[in-house]
């Protein structure tokens, strides 16, 4: 689990050194391997047919598909031209769970192979699951991990473990950089084999089978597996340890690191799910199952971060921070900024998908409806009718959701009110959702990359929120909330605009039927400060004290009704969010105020809009940067050769 990210990120880009000043004369940390996370060029070995040319693997994980798309078993893989190294990397897999390889492979003596009539009656024995995937960032790139098959035992306690979130590591990231100058830096910490590490309860162990094949000469001999194969093939094992795929292994693992880091005075921030700090030293890290994301000052803090967890655990070290579950770090400490990104993550999406790329650039994910006031609807399109997917495209299109979704939230919001519409059909997803989730691939194939960048500033938090009212079918609205740090202090104006970028959206569908357009912004309003409630908290706890929180709307009525300057008759159904906004305003804790609807950032998500206008708007939530397949799209596009004919034949003639 240490090797593939559990919630939220993998990142890389070149970090500026820590400086000599803050490190020289502190003691080091004595034997902890540098662990050297840059990007080898490893080209794989073409071993599947044709389309292998064409394969471009990604930075941290790939998984391994044939030319249908279809994930590749173990079993095709051993079957086929590169079967020793397939069963050679299963060997050291398995070596790995139990007592390991000598002079290769290091064991975690999480399983022991027993034969068949050793596993107590009555006890379910359930499956072995071995995932392929090709690694370059590791030493041994064609991997195998296997993981038992939890969905078929049973478990009645508490499985779910707390980990940092998205919205938690984005706030972490900013208080970085905008602390650089004080000399906070970034520092990525891994424990290697969390879950192995964890003892199962005594008569709490579970039980599960392998088949005899998986096994080379070299495993048979090793360790004498020939007399306990049953007369079915396979091996019985008895798990003794957390491994991955049991429902209690990251539960059972998080509450015995927290005893470990709590003897040492690290303690979880109050109401945050993943935020950790240390009573007495200014270090703060992100704890995503077992990948730390540490913000710290200076070499003594961060070794006795390292020390503790060296006491437990065996780690890997990134001092140069490039990394952080499945997000990559461009860090400019001197220059007061960080860029992240998911380089290769859309690419690998696309092939997944086997979708092919368009015939001509898509600037919108989704389709537009031009705007028809006056009607009851609005622009909501019309009820789906279409026929009904199949359970296997039914699987896709969620597929195609959850792929996206996470980089959406991550990278690039541009996708979220497209996100937004399919999600909402994906129970029930017809041949129109299909269409919408083939567009929305279009559009990503057109901008495979995009960048996001966060500006040192004050760490105040800023909203905008905004709703559409009947945008949706049945009478349904959508609001959306665009929240950010200030990047430059008393700049946020029509004028000048703050430049920094978003650290949360939210793009919803409000549940209930609203009467009105001033109903529907107070709702979003509402929403939006409840959010804004908890995220001003987790700032408060980094050690960045919030002031009034700004809340901008375009709706003068919803802003006039809460500030009482205005009541009307239908508000009688909507009184507990008025009430519950009038006490954070008289509290000064919001500060809510009305600005032209073409200044509110949160605009862009509540509604459609033309492709002309997702040009350009794309670049105020993205940083605009010219790559190669901004190159492409600029030589196909006819209005650019257009241009090009006419300056030539301007010159020509005089």
């Amino acid at each position: 689990m240490g090797n593939a990210p559990s919630c939220l990120f993998s990142m890389a880009g070149a970090c500026a050194p820590i400086p000599p000043n803050l490190h020289a004369t502190l003691p080091r940390v004595a034997p902890v391997p540098r662990v050297n996370l840059e990007p080898r060029v490893i080209k794989p070995t073409p071993w599947y047919p044709s389309t292998a040319s064409t394969w471009r693997p990604s930075l941290v994980v790939n998984h391994i598909y044939n030319t249908a798309g279809k994930k590749q078993t173990i079993d095709e893989l051993i079957a086929g031209p590169k079967s020793k190294t397939w069963l050679r990397s299963t060997a050291n897999e398995l070596g790995r769970l139990a007592n390991g390889i000598p002079g290769r492979v290091r064991g975690t003596q999480c399983v022991v192979f027993i034969s068949k009539h050793k596993v107590p009656k009555g006890k379910k024995v359930t499956y072995a699951n071995m995932v392929c995937d090709y690694r370059p960032l590791k030493d041994e790139p064609w991997r195998v991990r296997l993981t038992i098959g939890g969905d078929k035992l049973e478990y009645a306690e508490e499985t779910a473990s707390p980990a940092a979130n998205l919205l938690e590591t984005k706030l972490l990231i900013n208080s970085v950089i905008s602390d650089a100058h004080k000399g906070a830096r970034f520092l990525g910490i891994d424990i290697k084999d969390f879950f192995l590490l964890t003892l199962l309860p005594e008569g709490e162990r579970e039980y599960m089978r392998i088949h005899s094949k998986y096994f080379n000469d070299e495993m048979r001999k090793l360790y004498n597996i020939d007399p306990i194969i049953a007369e079915d093939g396979f091996v019985y094992c008895e798990i003794q340890r957390g491994m991955y795929g049991l429902k209690q292994a990251a539960i059972l693992a998080y509450q015995q690191l927290k005893v470990n880091l709590e003897r040492h005075d690290y303690y979880p921030i109050p109401l945050s799910d993943g935020l950790w700090a240390h009573k007495t030293r200014k270090t703060i890290f992100a704890l995503c199952v077992d990948d730390f994301g540490v913000k710290y000052f200076n070499r003594d803090d961060a070794n006795h971060l390292i020390e503790t967890l060296q006491k437990y655990y065996p780690i890997s070290l990134d001092w140069d921070g490039k990394n952080y579950c499945g997000l990559s770090l461009h860090c400019h400490y001197d220059k007061g900024y960080v860029d992240i990104d998911m380089p290769g993550y859309i690419d690998d999406v696309l092939k997944k998908h086997q979708h092919p790329k368009p015939t001509k650039p898509q600037y919108a994910p989704h389709r537009w409806n031009k705007p028809a006031y006056g009607r009851q609807t609005q622009f909501a399109p019309e009820l789906d009718r279409t026929p009904k997917l199949d359970a296997k495209r039914k699987q896709q299109v969620q597929s195609i959701v959850g792929s996206l979704l996470y980089y959406g939230r991550a990278i690039d919001p541009s996708i979220l009110p497209a996100l937004n519409e399919i999600s909402t059909e994906q129970a029930n997803p017809t041949e129109n959702t299909m269409k919408k989730c083939k567009r929305l691939l279009d559009y990503m194939h057109t901008y495979p990359n995009a960048r996001m960048r966060y500006i040192a500033g004050t760490m105040q938090l800023m909203v905008d929120s905004d709703a559409a009212y009947l945008v949706l079918p049945n009478a349904r609205s959508r609001f959306a909330g665009h929240f950010m740090l200030e990047a430059r202090p008393n700049k946020y104006s029509e004028h000048d605009p703050p430049l920094n970028a978003p650290i949360l959206i939210q793009c919803k569908t409000i549940k209930n039927v609203v009467c009105s357009a001033a109903e529907a912004e107070c709702g979003g309003i509402f929403d939006n400060g409840q959010r804004t409630i908890m995220i001003r908290r987790t700032l408060a706890s980094m050690g960045h004290p919030q002031k009034a929180t700004p809340v901008k709307t375009d709706n003068d009525t919803a802003n006039s009704f809460v500030h009482s300057t205005m009541r009307i008759k239908r508000s009688k159904t909507w009184d507990m969010r008025y009430h519950w906004l009038r006490g954070k305003l008289a509290k000064t804790i919001l500060k809510i105020f009305w600005d032209r609807g073409k200044n509110n950032l949160a605009d862009y998500f509540t509604k459609h809009h033309s492709p002309a206008h997702h040009r350009i708007q794309r670049y105020k939530y993205i940083l605009k940067g010219f790559n190669l397949s901004q190159l492409d799209l600029l030589l196909n596009t006819s209005t650019f050769w257009a241009r090009v004919y006419s300056s030539i034949m301007t010159k020509l003639r005089t």
